[in-house]
């Protein structure tokens, strides 16, 4: 390499075509704070809209309008609004699982359990006798 190419080489190109110090490479590139779908939908469903219920006008969440929306379908007899609700329910539904069949315990398994005892004991009254 000669003095002129400044360490130019491989992956290193000429240092008046690098990148100058603290500028982009891309800077047109994708801007902060960017939503996606995910997050624009998450704000649409809190954002707070009027509804008039028993006459009375009130403020509810996008997400609770859509599930008021769907109850009164389903009370009114829509057998898909019905499906809907009931298919959320069986998936938030937190019963706890059935508690597992107890063990059977054979006499194998009581042999080698008592057999472990019985040596680890020996082991315990002989540290606490030192």
């Amino acid at each position: 390499m000669s003095e002129s190419d400044n360490g130019a080489g491989y992956k290193r190109p000429p240092q008046n075509s690098r990148f100058k110090a603290g500028r982009s490479g891309n800077p047109k590139g994708r801007p902060k704070g960017g939503r996606n779908l995910k997050t624009d939908l998450a704000a649409l469903m809190k954002k707070r809209i009027p509804i008039r219920e028993d006459g009375e006008l009130r403020q509810v969440s996008g997400q609770e309008a859509i599930l008021l929306s769907l109850f009164e379908k389903a009370v009114r007899g829509d057998l898909k609004a019905s499906a809907q609700i009931i298919t959320m329910l069986m998936k938030i539904d937190n019963r706890d699982p059935p508690p597992p069949e107890p063990a059977v315990v054979t006499d194998n398994d009581r042999a080698i359990v008592e057999d472990f005892l019985r040596r680890n004991t020996v082991l315990i009254k002989r540290e606490n006798d030192s």
